[in-house]
């Protein structure tokens, strides 16, 4: 099933964030407007993006 970014932005989880790949995680970012270096890691850009939606700042 294909990613739906405006479904997550609607409804995010974790789990459907631990699901996504690379290149869907960097939709998220981009929609949210979370800087990072596009060589990062996975896991180092889902973790700003886990950051951006818990810190309520």
């Amino acid at each position: 099933m294909p990613f739906n970014l405006d479904k997550f932005v609607a409804s995010p989880s974790v789990e459907e964030l631990d699901s996504l790949k690379k290149s869907d995680i960097v939709k998220v970012a981009k929609h949210y407007g979370i800087e990072f270096q596009p060589l990062m890691r996975k896991a180092e850009i889902k973790r700003y993006v886990l950051e951006y939606l818990v810190d309520p700042a």
